[in-house]
């Protein structure tokens, strides 16, 4: 029958009966040792560059005239006496403008989650925020139900370390990056309702591999890059074809968007350590009221230290 075995070092007495057992003062060892799993941290290094170009050149012409009313002030004349006025009032503008702008914007981004994990398990990391989408589904009897659907986006990742032998680690990651798109999903409620919404959109950018690394190595997931040209014309029709003064005419935009997106990714295999680190809170001390407002101190002064006694 199987049972529970005893611990190394504590002896357990041998079968005497039968022949070929071990003599009665025989001892049995338990030298079977288990490892605990070990713990890896992922180090991930996310870097994001955006640059961006816009370009605009227009201008506009116009030209408008109001003519007032011609009157006669007869009534007026002949209750005053005076003599009758025609008057009339007329109003032009003329008007002229040149618009151009050129910007250039460029937008560095850098996040360092670093996250631990027990060998086999999976670990994640999310650095964003969460949105809900409403969700039609059809109930009983026909009646539709609208159900709200949780929607994460922002910086995350998501791994899993398997050791082996050697110090070798077999990683499994996908990272993932995505953001609220500034165009959304319109959508219509149909039959005789006009009721139509707007539903967010996503712009989401990942990548899977497995690799694997020794303790410490890095690898990096690149080439993530997206190049993006948007050019528009806005003309007076015949007026803006002209070849010189066309250009009063007609306005003109150039916007080139270029993002680049790189992973970087350490494994290490994870160590208990010996003492606890010191934090920067631990020597902060609260100031008292007189500290505070008669000194204008945001800290206060810590406790001296007592002397040790001398033998």
């Amino acid at each position: 029958s199987a049972g529970s075995p005893s611990p190394a070092g504590v002896g357990a007495p041998a079968a005497a009966a039968g022949g070929g057992g071990a003599s009665g003062g025989a001892k049995v060892l338990n030298m079977l040792s288990i490892a605990a799993p070990q713990q890896v941290m992922l180090e991930v290094k996310i870097a994001e560059v955006s640059k961006s170009l816009v370009d605009q050149l227009g201008a506009k012409a116009g030209f408008s005239k109001t003519n007032g009313n011609w009157t006669y002030g007869i009534a007026s004349a002949l209750l005053s006496g005076g003599a009758g006025t025609i008057g009339g009032v007329g109003t032009g503008i003329k008007e002229l403008t040149v618009d151009g702008e050129k910007r250039d914007g460029l937008v560095k981004i850098l996040a360092e989650p670093n996250v631990m994990a027990i060998s086999g398990q999976e670990a994640s990391f999310l650095a964003g925020g969460k949105i809900f989408i409403p969700v039609a589904q059809s109930g009983s009897a026909g009646a539709n139900t609208i159900t709200l659907e949780e929607k994460e986006y922002g910086v995350a990742v998501k791994f899993t370390p398997t050791v082996l032998a050697g110090g070798r680690i077999n990683l499994r990651v996908a990272p993932e990056v995505s953001e609220l798109n500034r165009e959304g999903i319109g959508i219509s409620a149909g039959g005789s309702s006009s009721a139509s919404a707007i539903l967010p959109s996503f712009t989401t950018r990942r990548a899977s591999t497995t690799v694997q690394l020794l303790d410490g190595q890095s690898f990096a997931i690149g080439g993530l890059i997206r190049n993006n040209v948007t050019s528009n014309i806005k003309r007076f029709p015949f007026l803006g074809e002209i070849p010189v003064l066309g250009t009063l005419f007609r306005s003109s935009d150039f916007q080139n968007d270029r993002t680049e997106l790189v992973f970087i990714v350490t494994p290490r295999l994870a160590k208990p350590m010996e003492a606890v680190p010191a934090l920067p809170t631990d020597q902060y001390v609260p100031p008292t009221r007189a500290e505070f407002l008669l000194g204008g101190q945001h800290e206060g002064k810590p406790a001296a230290a007592a002397a040790t006694p001398k033998e």
